[in-house]
């Protein structure tokens, strides 16, 4: 059932625990954090502003939409990391339950003026909203993750919650987009410092990578969504790549391919909610 993305965000308070967001692009995608989920994990699909070019968004929130009403678990549908205001009001319209309006590249009162108008439309028709606050890299992986000087300070994130109204705050304390060239190193006191100086529910981007015991402990410190998307799609492409090269039958059919593909994505989005159950 698609419910928004504060009600599950509720849920993983009262559980002290984080809900997974899993990056969708297909059907495949859509399918494997649904099968990993199994009726018994909340989850949040997320549709990125950049996928629109490949399929539609209106294409994707039906596709979620028929397969939301035949699990029992909660199931979010969000717009992730989105800068154009009438992408979100087209994924509003498409029946979307979240959005999250990304202003972390502009200045801070500049992005409390733009990201307080998005909550402000979507609060209207009860859709929930994220903003995010302090520099990571590019989405797709590109660019310098930054330094300290770029991570989200307490200061900020109190008067950025307050002067928006956002229903989640995604923060940068050291996780990055796409693959860590070593071994991440989250600032897990700033986090803890942030959480105590709002009572908006955190968001960590760019996990893929992240050590599990690290997740565990930003999860204690307050982190209530965890995104994963890169880990799950390369998982997809190594299994499909293994599965072509051991084939020799000129007569192999595409969805066979894509059928290894998902059940590799689908053990590895298992194996993260897993991980987000803190007992």
């Amino acid at each position: 059932m698609l419910v928004n993305l504060q009600e599950i965000l509720r849920l993983a308070e009262e559980h002290h625990c984080a809900i997974g967001s899993f990056n969708v692009y297909n059907v495949e995608s859509v399918q494997a954090v649904l099968k990993a989920a199994d009726g018994r994990h909340p989850v949040i699909l997320a549709f990125g502003e950049k996928y629109d070019a490949h399929m539609p968004l209106e294409a994707l929130a039906a596709l979620v939409k028929s397969y939301a009403e035949r699990v029992p678990e909660p199931v979010v549908l969000h717009l992730d990391h989105t800068k154009q205001e009438k992408t979100i009001l087209r994924a509003i319209r498409a029946g979307f339950t979240s959005v999250m309006f990304d202003g972390s590249s502009l200045p801070l009162p500049e992005n409390i003026r733009a990201t307080a108008e998005i909550a402000r439309m979507a609060h209207l028709v009860s859709v929930s909203v994220e903003g995010e606050l302090g520099y990571l890299n590019e989405e797709d992986g590109s660019g310098d993750p930054g330094d300290p000087r770029s991570y989200t300070t307490p200061q900020d994130a109190q008067a950025f919650t307050e002067g928006t109204g956002i229903d989640a705050l995604a923060i940068s304390i050291g996780n990055a987009h796409g693959l860590y060239k070593g071994t991440p190193h989250l600032d897990l006191e700033r986090l803890s410092a942030i959480a105590k100086a709002v009572d908006t529910p955190l968001v960590l981007h760019g996990s893929s990578g992240i050590p599990r015991d690290t997740l565990q402990e930003a999860i204690r410190r307050g982190i209530r969504k965890i995104n994963i998307n890169t880990e799950v799609s390369t998982s997809g492409v190594r299994r499909a790549r293994a599965y072509l090269a051991a084939q020799d039958d000129p007569n192999l059919r595409f969805e066979q391919v894509t059928e290894q593909a998902e059940a590799e994505m689908t053990d590895v989005v298992r194996e993260y909610l897993k991980w987000f159950e803190l007992q």
